[in-house]
Formats: C-alpha cells, structure tokens, sequence
C-alpha cells in the first residue's frame, strides 16, 4: 500500500511519516467536501477531534481521532506509531469545528499501539490515544459509544464519516470540519476490489457513498465512521479518495472492542 494512499498528513520537522445525526447541509455548504461532503458543527458530531503535531510555527493537524473516554481516543496505529517515544509532541484538539484552531488541547501521554499492528498490510491498525489530564466534556465535546463485539452493519447500511482531511486526492485540506453519508459495502466485494493491493480482513469494514462519490481522504485518517450512534469504523487507507472502484477501508472497531476497555483499565 502507497502512503500516499493512506490517509494521514506527513508534517515537515515531525517523523510522522438505522439512525444518524441529522445534518443537513445548506445551499452554501453542498460545494464543500471531506470529498463531496459537507460542513457540520462540532455540536453535532462532538465526540470528533484533531491530533496536532509540533511544528516550527505552532500546531498542525495530523489525523483525526474519537473521544471515547474522559481521557482516552481512538484513532488509527499508523497516525501514533511514529509518536510512542515522544507523545508530548502531539495534542488532541477537542471542541472545534477549526481545522487548526479554536477548542481546547490536550496534551497526550501516551499512545497505545495494537501489538499486531502492521504498517505494511495496515492489519490491526488502531491505537488509544491517553490525554495528561481529563477532558471536559459539554455541548461541544463526548464520547461516542463503541461498537459491541459481533455488532454487524448491515451492506448498503449509511453511516456517517468526519474529518478535517483533503477535500480531493492530493488536494489542499479543508479548515473545517467535513461530513460525508457512505454506505457499507458488501465485504467480498470489498476484498475483491483491493486484491492487486493488500488483503482485506474481518478486522476492516468498508464504506463509500455514490452519486456523487464521498469518501474520507488524506488527513481524515483515524476519524470516526458513525452508525446507529455507535463507533463502528476508523478512518485507515484506501486508494485514492472517493473512487467508486475502490471503497474507503476502516478499522472494524466491534472486531477490537475488548481490546480497547482492557487498554483503558487503570488509566
């Protein structure tokens, strides 16, 4: 898998190598994109936030990740692995619909890598994000609800995608935040699509909206994908954005359920 397929933001100076929110968008917001999405208020979807990265002139999104706990969020294994020995250089932004501005940071202590991660494959491709302190949750900031183990979404179910990455393949990125509907795909055909490329396993699901195309896209990655209110995917890779060929891949959140309550003991 090219990294330029996955869909995280590379920094200068950094080695970081059913039923949904109603979210209707106006005349004036149609044209915006996450890729053919559209803006949404971080009231509406306030479990979404950005992790910034250490630049020589401040802050700088990265990825995306989702609060899941007063001091816990989710977001994929390759938006942390680059970050283990120096998680202070990364906060999470909570709060704002701003791509790089607005809300409150949280400094991280630590990120947790799946131990099964692999950055070729991008198998098991998700991490929990610790925050120093407690965040302060209100209007504007929430947990989601993980989903259960054996939870199954439904083939052509909706679901919801957010994020703050490029508004087209290799396109500039969006200062606000995004939101797309996509629609589950059927996994054999998912597995078909990518056969030239990487295997698509149990622990992925696959996602992406027609008519016109919608997909996530670089910086969306480790964001959240949203159905029946429940965390069911997080925005890992694909090839290219928005290309009805090949569906955006998700981390099959349900199939890492215990995973991420046993990480979040004692802290």
């Amino acid at each position: 898998m090219k990294l330029s397929h996955i869909f995280f933001i590379t920094l200068g100076l950094l080695s970081c190598t059913a039923s949904l929110p109603t979210l209707v968008p106006s005349a004036e917001e149609s044209s915006a994109r996450i890729v053919n999405g559209f803006a949404v208020d971080i009231s509406q979807v306030p479990y979404q936030a950005s992790l910034r990265g250490r630049t020589i002139t401040g802050w700088s999104h990265i990825c995306g990740a989702v609060v899941i706990s007063t001091r816990a969020l989710a977001t994929a294994a390759h938006c942390g692995v680059n970050f283990v020995n120096q998680p202070s250089s990364v906060v999470a932004a909570v709060g704002t619909s701003q791509r790089n501005s607005g809300g409150t940071t949280y400094t991280i202590s630590r990120f947790i890598i799946h131990e099964l991660y692999s950055n070729t494959t991008l198998e098991h491709d998700i991490s929990v994000a610790i925050t120093v302190q407690n965040m302060v949750f209100g209007l504007n900031v929430a947990p989601v609800t993980i989903a259960p183990l054996g939870m199954t979404v439904p083939t052509n179910a909706e679901a919801l995608v957010t994020g703050f990455g490029a508004t087209a393949y290799g396109s500039v990125a969006s200062s606000m935040l995004l939101a797309a509907q996509v629609k589950i795909v059927d996994q054999t055909s998912c597995v078909q699509s990518y056969l030239r490329f990487t295997a698509i396993t149990s622990g992925m699901i696959c996602a992406i909206g027609s008519n016109p195309s919608r997909d996530a896209c670089q910086g969306d990655s480790g964001g959240p994908l949203v159905y029946n209110n429940r965390l069911v995917g997080i925005v890992s890779f694909g090839e290219g954005c928005a290309d009805i060929n090949y569906p955006g891949v998700y981390t099959r959140v349900s199939a890492y359920e215990s995973w991420i309550y046993q990480k979040l003991t004692g802290i």
